[in-house]
């Protein structure tokens, strides 16, 4: 149709990549909205449209609107907005997939994103705790509080043990079902579904097993019965967890723990601990990448200089190290 909305190309974008194969998570949707959004707005403003309150942007917009001039002055708008290089970057692949979708299906005969240039992002290597940091949060979250808000000490404890013995994101420890948890005759594997709805099943130890157990049981004497297919995390209240109410409790477990919390998102820093315990343990990469559910390995190969790190710095604090410095050959011994 040719006189539609950028608003409603955008929606049948969206329906587009929903239907696709690898599907689309809530999350990606939402992230994908608020970048069009944020397209919609700034491009409004390039070409002088007054948008009301109640509409969307993107509403008021048709192709026509969407040149290489326009899209390089939004990009400019959200730089002097003081957009961080990782939004502005984000910002950009959005709009590059949705162009060259709209080239595709003929709403756009030549795509104006060519000339668009991403921000050179910052070479940050992942956070990952120490094992003192580990056990502080771990203690933090086993003790009762007396002003924490909802506490469950077993809740808890079964969100480490998950997190620390699978690696999953917190999405998917949110999409966790009881019968997700799957045991046999070789131990137990943790079934998540990732990105793009792509299943995998991860290995998790006998001592990461334990407290989700002792959680389930405690569970079961306060709330009653369960099925499988009902929620592996629940609340005192019965309700599925949240991934707001993980980072809450996360972020909590943090403060009274006294360790520095890292940026973003604070549950993601287990996931990062447990993919160089694994490299640093001898695991392979192509057996991390499995784990973590990567399909690309070059993002998993940024845990090795992780690693890397972690090995340095322990050959440096090497106890045969400290008695070599504290002991000093005589002038004889050295052959002087």
């Amino acid at each position: 149709m040719a006189d539609a909305t950028l608003g409603e190309l955008a929606e049948r974008w969206l329906d587009h990549k929903r239907a696709s194969g690898r599907g689309m998570s809530d999350n990606t949707e939402t992230a994908y909205r608020a970048d069009l959004h944020a397209w919609g707005r700034a491009l409004a403003d390039h070409h002088g449209i007054d948008v009301p309150e109640d509409l969307e942007p993107l509403q008021t917009l048709n192709p026509a609107h969407l040149t290489a001039e326009a899209l390089t002055a939004a990009a400019a708008a959200f730089f002097r907005q003081g957009k961080s290089p990782a939004t502005r970057s984000r910002r950009i692949s959005a709009m590059r997939g949705w162009c060259a979708w709209l080239v595709r299906t003929g709403h756009l005969t030549a795509d104006p994103t060519l000339d668009l240039e991403t921000p050179r992002l910052p070479r940050r290597l992942p956070v990952a705790l120490t094992d003192e940091e580990l056990g502080r949060i771990v203690r933090a979250a086993s003790t009762p509080h007396e002003r924490a808000r909802g506490q469950w000490i077993l809740l808890d404890r079964a969100l480490i043990a998950l997190f620390a013995g699978a690696g999953p994101r917190t999405s998917e420890v949110v999409g966790l079902r009881v019968h997700d948890l799957v045991r046999d005759a070789d131990g137990a594997l943790l079934r998540l579904r990732g990105k793009g709805g792509a299943h995998r099943n991860v290995p998790i130890a006998p001592a990461a097993v334990e407290p989700v157990d002792e959680y389930l049981a405690d569970r079961r004497r306060r709330l009653g019965p369960f099925e499988d297919a009902d929620p592996l995390l629940v609340t005192l209240a019965g309700r599925a967890i949240t991934t707001g109410m993980i980072e809450y409790r996360v972020d909590q477990w943090f403060r009274r723990a006294g360790v520095r919390r890292p940026e973003g998102e604070l549950a993601h820093v287990f996931r990062h601990t447990y993919a160089v315990g694994v490299l640093r343990e001898g695991g392979s990469l192509n057996e991390l990448q499995a784990a973590l559910g990567h399909q690309n390995l070059a993002t998993t190969s940024i845990y090795t200089k992780v690693a890397a790190e972690g090995l340095r710095d322990l050959a440096r604090t090497a106890p045969v190290l400290r008695h070599l410095r504290e002991t000093r050959p005589s002038p004889a011994a050295s052959g002087g």
